[in-house]
């Protein structure tokens, strides 16, 4: 009888199993049912075909004891609860708290960020679940969207303590580089000593990816992406969402600090902080609004080539302006830092006082001033002829923004430069027929009978 490949077991011990819901690198999540406690479960069961090695056998139950152990000691509303653990089954495994929700990875990308409002109360919630572990004395060391489980009514849970630390245990620890490359700490990537303030960090890079979409410190590969952790600065949330309000960019910022000592003392701090901005934030745009933007930008050939991922980055990058009739978008001579996107109206440029042409939506206005860096002066005004609406971006912004997302913006603005260069080569074209057409006239004229 031939056995199906990676075929869902009926049982795991006396569990029963329903269907497989989540697969890793060392792991499957299974949705199971107790039938003595009568309530669904989750059961993470160790990859069979990783315990053939009994080097890496030892060091996968040795892992998954650990998880048990820093889970077990455990019990807060924020943090996914251990039930059962069989750590000499062949495969071993754990059964956990059945979250029906989300990982927060859904909503780290640019087209499916939350509320800013959600992310502070998402982000204050994680604080109170990491200061119980610390008071346990215990540090994740693995915090990162992937293990922050939202569920639909708001509630988020913290899960996996496979690579936790216990400062107070005597048990064997995992040692060594811990945790995921584009979520650790400083001192993880110099393996030193790690403490609650190693988890502040990583709860920083989560929060600065669920308000721009983008991870802080991402690389082309670990090796960079590690360099970047333990050097380099990102730049603070508003450059890449200006909307964001500025006590946020403090908050999340001071949370990446490369020294330990410069973050927030204790876990309470950090959550006051967030509360402090969550009371000041203004009532937000609504959803729908920011969706009726989205839908205007996808309609304008200028974005024909942005996926929706990169036009919800683009909206997020920017700041929305209207303009009344006659206003001055842009000054001849000026220092240019930004460029706009014409979304609604007209607007005239007009150079040495002079009327060039008048421009309607989908047009960028200023953007030579970004392709060309080393000549940011305004070779031209921009007047709105009507009542206008404009995204502005900050130079400094895009080039701090997605590979991809500069790409997309210099395909756009080389296509409309060459959809201009037509268009001026058409009117000069047109002019030396007229002046032709002229020049045979006068000399018909000038013609004798």
């Amino acid at each position: 009888m031939v056995t199906q490949l990676n075929a869902t077991p009926a049982y795991i011990g006396k569990y029963t199993v329903e269907r497989e819901v989540g697969r890793g690198a060392s792991s499957t999540v299974y949705l199971g049912f107790d039938r003595f406690n009568q309530r669904p479960v989750a059961i993470k069961q160790i990859h069979a075909h990783l315990l053939e090695d009994p080097f890496q056998a030892q060091r996968y139950r040795r892992r998954l004891r650990n998880e048990a152990q820093m889970a077990g000691q455990l019990n807060h509303p924020h943090v996914v609860r251990l039930f059962d653990v069989d750590e000499d089954a062949s495969p071993p495994y754990l059964v956990l708290e059945y979250i029906d929700g989300a990982p927060l990875t859904d909503f780290a990308k640019p087209d499916k960020l939350l509320p800013v409002s959600q992310v502070i109360e998402i982000a204050f919630k994680c604080c109170s679940a990491l200061e119980h572990a610390q008071q346990k004395g215990l540090v994740h060391r693995d915090i990162k969207p992937a293990n922050l489980i939202l569920q639909e009514n708001g509630a988020v849970k913290v899960t996996d303590f496979g690579t936790a630390l216990s400062l107070r245990s005597e048990v064997t620890q995992l040692t060594g580089l811990v945790g995921s490359p584009s979520y650790m700490s400083p001192e993880q990537v110099r393996e030193q000593v790690c403490t609650h303030q190693s988890d502040m960090f990583s709860l920083g890079i989560v929060i600065y990816e669920l308000l721009t979409g983008r991870n802080p410190f991402e690389g082309e590969n670990d090796f960079t992406t590690l360099y970047k952790v333990n050097t380099e600065m990102p730049p603070p949330p508003r450059v890449l969402r200006p909307d964001l309000p500025p006590a946020l960019d403090e908050v999340v910022m001071k949370a990446l600090s490369k020294a330990q000592a410069d973050r927030y003392a204790q876990w309470q701090d950090f959550a006051d902080a967030l509360v402090s901005v969550s009371k000041a934030l203004p009532e937000r745009r609504a959803r729908d609004r920011d969706a009726e933007r989205f839908s205007q930008m996808r309609a304008l050939p200028f974005f024909a080539g942005f996926h929706d991922a990169m036009l919800w980055e683009s909206l997020r990058l920017g700041t929305l302006h209207t303009h009344a009739k006659g206003d001055v978008l842009m000054q001849e001579g000026a220092e240019g830092k930004s460029f706009c996107i014409l979304l609604e109206g007209f607007v005239a440029i007009r150079h040495n006082n002079f009327t060039i042409t008048v421009l309607g939506p989908g047009v960028t206005l200023g953007e030579m001033c970004y392709l060309q860096a080393d000549r940011p002066a305004r070779t031209a005004t921009a007047l709105a002829e009507s009542e206008v609406l404009v995204l502005e971006i900050q130079n400094a912004a895009l080039r701090q923004a997605s590979e991809g997302l500069q790409t997309s913006f210099d395909k756009a603005f080389i296509q409309l430069l060459v959809s201009r260069l037509i268009k001026t080569n058409e009117k000069v074209g047109n002019w030396d027929i007229l002046a032709g057409q002229t020049q045979t006239a006068h000399g018909n004229l000038n013609r004798p009978a």
